[in-house]
C-alpha cells in the first residue's frame, strides 16, 4: 500500500513538472545571462543519426525549464558559498568583488592571432598609397591589469608578452602601447568594471590619450569634461555568466562636454539619432549598450568639430565607450565591426574620404575572433 502511495505521489509530481515546463513561457533572449537561448531544432533523419538533433533538444530543455533563473542562482550559491569554489561557469570569483573570465592561450588562439595579424598587415599594405595613417591598439583585459584581485593560486597567461608578440609580427601599422599607462594608472583608480569585461570611462580616457600622443592629436584634458554617473546598478557579462547572488554592481559614468553631447548626427544600422548615448539601455540588463547604441555593423558619428579629418575605427565593443572621446578630434568617426559586415574595408576608406584608421581590440577578443580576416573581403 505504501509503495502504491509513493508511486502515485512520484507520478503526480513528475507529470506536474512536465505540464509546468510545457506551459512555461518560452523566451528567445535571457537578460540575466545576456545571451540568446537555444531554440527547438528541426528534426531530420541525418541530424537524428548524427546525434545533433538530440543534442539540440537537450540544449533547448536546459535553456527553457521552469524556474531556471532561480535554479542557476541557487546552484551558483551552493558552488561558491557552500563548496567554497573560486570559479563558476568559467568565471573566477576574485577579491574585492572582482570577476574574471578564464583566459585561454592555446594553439587555436595562436592560429587566430596569426591570421588576424596577416589580415591587418595586408590591409595596411593596400592603404600605403592613400596617405592614410594606420594605428593598431591591443588593449589588455582586466584579468591582467587587476591580476592582484585574482583568487589565490590562479595563474593566467601574460597578456603583456602576447601583445608584444603581436606587435612584433605586425607590419605597416603604427602600434601603440597602452598597457604601461593602464597598469600604472590603475593603481590610482579602477580602470575596468568589476562585473564586466570592458574598460570604464577612466580606462577609455587613458587609451584615448595614448592614441592622441601617438597620432599627434591634441587630447582634450580630462578637466574639460563633466563627469556624470548614469547608473550605479550595472551587472555586466561576467555577472551574467557567474550568476552570483548579491554581487555588488558597478557604476557607469561618462565624461561630457559640448562636443560629445551636441553632435550633428549618429547613423546606426536601424536608426539615425543625434547622440552617441542611448539612455533606454539603462533600464535593462545590457546597460553597456548605452554607449554607441550597442552592437551595430556600422556607426557613423558626424560631429561639430570643424576639420576635414575622418577616423575609421575597426573594432570590437571596447571602442564603444571610447566614442565619447574619439569624437573630440574628428569631423567624422566611422565604426565598423567585422563580425557583422562583409565588404572591402579598403574601398570603404576610399569612398568615405577616411584620413586615419584605428584598429582597436581587446586581447581576449582578438585571440578568439575569426572575423577580422573579413576586412579584405568583397561582396
Amino acid at each position: 500500500m505504501k509503495n502504491k502511495i509513493f508511486f502515485a505521489i512520484f507520478m503526480t509530481v513528475w507529470i506536474g513538472i512536465i505540464v509546468i515546463n510545457f506551459i512555461w513561457p518560452k523566451q528567445v533572449f535571457s537578460e540575466e545571462e545576456n545571451r540568446m537561448l537555444a531554440s527547438m531544432p528541426r528534426f531530420s533523419f541525418e541530424s537524428f543519426v548524427s546525434g545533433k538533433y538530440l543534442n539540440g533538444v537537450n540544449d533547448y530543455i536546459n535553456d527553457h525549464f521552469a524556474f531556471r533563473n532561480i535554479y542557476l542562482k541557487l546552484n551558483s550559491w551552493w558552488e561558491v558559498s557552500v563548496m567554497g569554489k573560486k570559479e563558476n561557469n568559467g568565471v573566477y570569483i576574485g577579491k574585492d568583488n572582482y570577476l574574471f573570465e578564464k583566459f585561454e592561450y592555446g594553439d587555436e588562439e595562436k592560429e587566430n592571432i596569426k591570421n588576424n595579424t596577416i589580415a591587418i598587415s595586408d590591409f595596411a599594405q593596400n592603404m600605403q598609397n592613400m596617405d592614410i595613417s594606420i594605428y593598431f591598439i591591443l588593449v589588455p583585459n582586466s584579468i591582467y591589469i587587476n591580476s592582484d584581485k585574482l583568487p589565490d593560486n590562479v595563474e593566467t597567461p601574460n597578456q603583456k608578452e602576447i601583445i608584444n608578440e603581436v606587435y612584433a609580427n605586425m607590419s605597416n601599422t603604427k602600434n601603440i602601447d597602452v598597457t604601461t599607462a593602464l597598469t600604472e594608472e590603475n593603481k590610482e583608480k579602477p580602470l575596468y568594471f568589476r562585473t564586466d569585461h570592458h574598460m570604464n570611462s577612466d580606462g577609455a580616457y587613458v587609451v584615448y590619450r595614448e592614441f592622441c600622443n601617438a597620432s599627434n592629436e591634441q587630447a582634450v584634458p580630462i578637466e574639460n569634461f563633466t563627469k556624470t554617473t548614469v547608473t550605479n546598478n550595472f551587472l555586466g557579462t561576467f555577472d551574467s555568466k557567474a550568476q552570483l547572488m548579491n554581487q555588488v554592481p558597478d557604476e557607469i559614468f561618462v565624461y561630457e562636454n559640448e562636443i560629445n553631447t551636441n553632435i550633428e548626427e549618429a547613423i546606426y544600422d536601424k536608426e539615425t539619432t543625434d547622440s552617441i548615448f542611448n539612455a533606454k539601455y539603462l533600464e535593462g540588463k545590457d546597460k553597456y549598450s548605452y554607449f554607441l547604441n550597442g552592437n551595430n555593423s556600422k556607426a557613423i558619428i558626424k560631429t561639430k568639430v570643424n576639420n576635414n579629418k575622418k577616423l575609421l575605427v575597426i573594432k570590437d565593443s571596447y571602442a564603444h565607450i571610447m566614442s565619447q572621446f574619439l569624437c573630440e578630434n574628428y569631423n567624422e568617426v566611422h565604426f565598423l565591426d567585422p563580425r557583422y559586415t562583409n565588404f572591402d574595408y579598403v574601398e570603404y576608406a576610399k569612398e568615405n574620404g577616411i584620413t586615419d584608421v584605428l584598429f582597436l581590440y581587446n586581447v581576449s577578443n582578438f585571440l578568439a575572433d575569426t572575423n577580422v580576416t573579413r576586412i579584405m573581403r568583397k561582396n
